[in-house]
């Protein structure tokens, strides 16, 4: 007994891809699209993310190949462990609000007191050049606020003329001036022997 097929419509395939493989229907094609989009948005945020990192690293190794050049090699070992020094002072330069603050301390030799701080970050760094060794006494820096001085950092001269840096401890937003003195290790508070006045 034959059975007729005239009232059954024929059996076609699904629309298929060039791999042969059956196509998505139009929910699951949708689907696929909202999380090809999610993908996008979590690459790009991971991008953006690690953008700042490599911003960083590139400044600090930009302020590092700096320091060998200006101190030398011997220097940079030597001279008051300035490699820490510098990595804080490319963590400062990184921030948008950076600022500088310089005072001349020899126009005959161009010899300067430079302040880098970030408000941001509430840290600062000095540098100066052109100290000179001593033996009984050290550099002392100071935060000055309203008349009343705290002690922030201690420069480290190893040699006579040489580029020395310092990042400070305490909060610089409360500072009104940094003072640089002649003083000893142990003093409370600073001398009349004063190398640099540095007002922000």
């Amino acid at each position: 007994m034959n059975v007729s097929n005239e009232n059954h419509a024929p059996l076609q395939d699904g629309p298929t891809t060039k791999s042969g493989k059956s196509a998505p229907s139009q929910v699951s094609e949708t689907d696929w699209k909202q999380h090809k989009a999610k993908r996008r948005a979590a690459k790009k945020a991971e991008k953006k993310w690690f953008s700042r990192p490599v911003a960083l690293v590139v400044s600090v190794v930009a302020v590092c190949v700096s320091v060998a050049v200006a101190s030398g090699v011997v220097g940079l070992v030597e001279n008051g462990n300035q490699l820490p020094q510098a990595l804080t002072l490319a963590q400062v330069n990184a921030q948008t609000d950076v600022t500088r603050s310089e005072v001349v301390l020899d126009t005959i030799d161009n010899e300067t007191a430079t302040l880098v701080w970030s408000r941001h970050v509430e840290s600062a760094v000095v540098i100066v050049e052109g100290l000179s060794r001593l033996d009984n006494s050290s550099y002392r820096v100071w935060y000055e606020t309203a008349g009343e001085y705290t002690p922030v950092g201690e420069l480290t001269v190893t040699h006579d003329g040489s580029e020395v840096w310092a990042a400070l401890s305490g909060d610089v937003r409360s500072a009104q001036t940094v003072v640089i003195t002649i003083d000893p290790a142990d003093a409370t508070e600073p001398g009349p022997d004063v190398v640099a006045e540095i007002r922000l």
